[in-house]
């Protein structure tokens, strides 16, 4: 018969003895920090497969990162009610199973980390996307934006000019034309619209304008004025300035407004990164990719992992699912 007190039996509270909590917390760290070794890796993945009580707690410590990152969404008030196309469920935290589950130096840094940046946007933004969610917005003078997976835009008209501002991610804009000019402002730069249908998408410290249909200009941040793009034309602008790209049919621009990722020979690298925004928990690549052959294909955005799963087995990488759903991919060790 089992001791009651054993923190080890069989029917305690998964994750509730303090040795596994400790080892799981390490593991979830390790991850974060994403400079994991594939010895480590290893380490990891024998260490869950061990005992079950182990991938359960390594489970709840990544359910509580996991919660930290919606905290946000707890404390700010409701936004208004919009249409959306394939919402991801979110979940709450308490203070008590925060404050209980972490170490409190090592909350409160994740909370600087993660969760102020996440309550400036909410606070910067007019409507703003979940993970995985596609929201079509009506602005106020009929224009129709739709947003990307974890995107947010803030909206200021005025009599004299709209002006929209792509705080994070990705949107596309189908103008109504009127008098007033209708700018896009993103990192310093501006899209001036002419024509009608076109994305701004931000990426780290850079951005990225297609045209889908009519025509705009494209100012980089320093400069007064900018190149003309008519549909399928492609820049990409930073601090540095800005750079032509190749362009591209003007239906495969913004395809994930269709709920689809078309790839056309995209290194795999790009690739994951293109699905794992779809996905709530995180995508890591541990290893160099770079040898791999690009990648072509049309994937659904509401079946991130099917996505994943095609792409790993159509160029012989390894994927790893760790309990909370962390996917981890790397190349197969050579025979």
């Amino acid at each position: 018969m089992s001791n009651p007190s054993d923190p080890y039996r069989d029917d305690a509270e998964p994750g509730s003895d303090p040795v596994l909590r400790e080892r799981a917390q390490y593991w979830i760290t390790r991850l974060v920090a994403k400079d994991i070794s594939a010895t480590e890796l290893d380490t990891l993945e024998a260490w869950l497969v061990a005992d079950p009580r182990h991938a359960r707690a390594f489970a709840r410590e990544r359910a509580l990162w996991q919660d930290l990152d919606t905290v946000a969404d707890a404390l700010a008030a409701p936004p208004p009610a919009q249409p959306v196309i394939r919402p991801m469920p979110r979940q709450g935290v308490t203070r008590r199973r925060l404050l209980r589950a972490v170490p409190v130096a090592l909350a409160a840094s994740i909370v600087a980390a993660l969760i102020i940046p996440s309550l400036v946007l909410d606070l910067r933004a007019d409507h703003r996307t979940a993970v995985g969610e596609v929201r079509s917005v009506a602005l106020p003078d009929g224009t129709t934006a739709m947003l990307d997976s974890d995107s947010a835009i803030s909206v200021a008209f005025d009599g004299n000019r709209r002006v929209v501002h792509l705080l994070a991610g990705r949107a596309w804009f189908d103008v109504r034309h009127e008098g007033r000019p209708f700018l896009v402002e993103a990192l310093d730069g501006e899209t001036h619209d002419i024509g009608t249908g076109f994305e701004v998408r931000r990426d780290g410290g850079a951005v990225e304008v297609g045209v889908t249909q009519g025509a705009v200009q494209v100012r980089a941040p320093g400069s007064r004025s900018g190149p003309t793009l008519h549909a399928g034309d492609r820049v990409r602008y930073t601090a540095a300035g800005l750079d032509k790209l190749a362009a591209q049919p003007a239906a495969r621009l913004a395809s994930w407004r269709k709920g689809e990722l078309l790839f056309d020979k995209q290194p795999v690298q790009d690739a994951i990164a293109e699905i794992a925004r779809y996905r709530r928990a995180p995508v890591w690549t541990i290893g160099d990719l770079g040898n791999a052959d690009p990648v072509s294909g049309l994937f659904l955005i509401e079946r991130p992992d099917e996505a994943l799963e095609t792409v790993v087995q159509m160029r012989g990488l390894r994927m790893t699912t760790l309990p909370g759903g962390i996917v981890i991919i790397r190349p197969n060790p050579a025979p």
